[in-house]
């Protein structure tokens, strides 16, 4: 098993909060374990995913360094890592 630590800054943090903990098998990519994060805090689902794919929009970041939301269900995880949700940038 993999504890994973998912951070969510701006927008995000008000609805998930700044620091969650999700608890995956060995082998889970990032978009597995962000699925089971939806699983556990319901306001994940509508803000993350349409249907079953990471909005394009969504922000990532993986062991600092960021991500695209379609490398998500290529990178595999593990014990000890962290992801980073930003919500969408705007203004000028």
């Amino acid at each position: 098993m993999s504890e994973i630590t998912i951070l969510a800054f701006a927008s995000f943090r008000e609805k998930f909060g700044e620091k969650n903990t999700v608890t995956i098998s060995n082998g889970a990519t990032i978009l597995s374990v962000l699925h089971s994060f939806a699983e556990s805090v319901p306001a994940a689902r509508d803000e993350l995913f349409d249907g079953d794919s990471l909005r394009g929009h969504v922000i990532l970041m993986y062991n600092r360094e960021r991500i695209d939301a379609d490398d998500a269900k290529e990178i595999a995880v593990s014990d000890g890592d962290e992801i980073v949700l930003y919500p969408p940038v705007s203004g000028g």
